[in-house]
């Protein structure tokens, strides 16, 4: 067999030097390109062709009077590359052995050079491809339903669920926000292509589910009815009586009676007084555990009795000892807990703690329309399962008073709370 290597321009010039040399039936071994010169790898590319021929190319060498394990070819004027024997071919299909000091034994490997040029551009290859991330699946282009499946393609598996996201942006806590998510999951995952009011209708619906109120005034009171409220400083709590008494007094009549334990701060005893007067109704200032048992007795054929107290600190341990013994032999006096919707979250939770020593039945939440969110009204509720009775969303007497449902409480976490201002 007759083996030649030939360099060209191209693989048509290249044909055709192996046509001229070799002859029709050569046969070609191996293309590639190659760059030689002394630019190395950014000279010029070369296009380098083994080829072969089956001759007689022993007895041929031997007419030459060469080498016989080596062929020797006339050279010609075209561009015919040196004479190369036929392991060297079969040695360009292996990794090259290491270096070897120069010997006139060894093969003359073809332009090695280039092939440790070669070696390094295979490397630097190896490097950008390892930076360059695998590709993933590909996100479906059909619309999904929301927090669920596409008819067409598999459930994308991510760590954070939409509908908790969606949740979180309304003030509602993590943990609450996924029993939320949980109650809803299967609803939203039957239901095909939710559109956005769909959603907030559905989580509404979960909402409302989470939420206990009681509507301790809705109707008149076939008993009578003693309601004492209680809290930290500045929640509203003279004013929320006010208006607890004026709604009363224009549903239901005049058999109202006001108490005050607020000997704290003279000028809230003065604010309730003007709030009596103009309402028309009694008011009995007590100092002592033993005066305000006398008062419910002067008071007990009335309908509605409404105690106001003094605002204690949740950190004050004597004062809410002090206020528990006005309250705590009085079974029947239901207590009401104010809470201000714009205090942050964690200082809502130990005021809930500390006032934990009286017999808390309901939550009064004040200030909503000085909130952002309302989220706070559910991460609340849902750790304390105490009913809600009251909302407040103003001072106005009694404008800014809201009897809530469950239902009317999710709707104002879940939208923009443009309904919050009667002004």
């Amino acid at each position: 067999m007759q083996v030649k290597v030939f360099e060209a321009k191209d693989m048509t010039t290249g044909l055709k030097m192996v046509k001229e040399t070799l002859g029709p039936d050569a046969l070609i071994l191996s293309t590639r390109t190659v760059r030689n010169g002394r630019f190395g790898v950014i000279g010029k590319p070369m296009l380098e062709i083994t080829a072969a021929i089956d001759t007689n190319w022993r007895e041929s060498s031997g007419r030459a009077g060469g080498n016989p394990d080596k062929l020797r070819l006339q050279k010609k004027p075209s561009k015919l590359m040196r004479d190369i024997t036929y392991e060297e071919i079969w040695a360009q299909k292996e990794e090259p052995p290491p270096p070897a000091e120069p010997s006139s034994q060894s093969p003359s490997y073809p332009d090695k050079a280039i092939h440790s040029e070669l070696a390094e551009l295979r490397n630097l290859v190896k490097s950008l491809s390892s930076r360059i991330p695998p590709p993933g699946p590909s996100l479906p282009r059909t619309p999904m339903r929301a927090g669920g499946d596409s008819s067409h393609h598999p459930r994308i598996q991510t760590s954070i669920d939409p509908v908790i996201t969606f949740l979180v942006g309304y003030g509602i806590s993590q943990e609450t926000a996924q029993v939320v998510a949980r109650f809803t999951r299967d609803t939203i995952e039957q239901t095909d292509h939710l559109s956005p009011s769909e959603l907030t209708a559905i989580l509404k619906a979960a909402i409302a589910r989470l939420f206990a109120t009681e509507q301790i005034l809705a109707e008149r009171p076939t008993a009578a009815k003693q309601i004492c409220l209680v809290g930290p400083t500045g929640v509203g709590k003279t004013t929320t009586l006010a208006k607890i008494a004026a709604d009363y007094l224009g549903r239901f009549g005049h058999r109202i009676a006001l108490i005050t334990i607020d000997t704290y701060r003279i000028a809230a005893v003065e604010q309730l007084k003007v709030y009596a007067e103009i309402m028309h109704l009694p008011l009995e200032v007590v100092l002592t555990p033993r005066e305000l048992r006398q008062a419910l007795e002067k008071f007990r054929d009335y309908e509605l009795i409404l105690i106001d107290t003094a605002g204690r600190s949740p950190k004050n341990s004597s004062d809410l000892q002090e206020l528990a013994g006005f309250l705590l032999p009085h079974p029947q006096v239901e207590t009401h807990l104010l809470l201000a919707a714009t205090t942050r979250e964690r200082e809502i939770e130990e005021t809930i703690r500390r006032f934990g020593i009286l017999p808390i039945n309901n939550f009064i939440f004040t200030k909503i329309d000085e909130c952002d969110q309302l989220g706070v009204l559910l991460n609340v509720h849902y750790n304390n399962d105490t009913p809600i009775s009251f909302l407040t969303n103003g001072q106005r007497v009694p404008e800014d008073l809201i009897t809530p449902t469950p239902a009317a409480i999710a709707d104002l976490i879940m939208n923009e709370h443009g309904n919050l201002y009667n002004g």
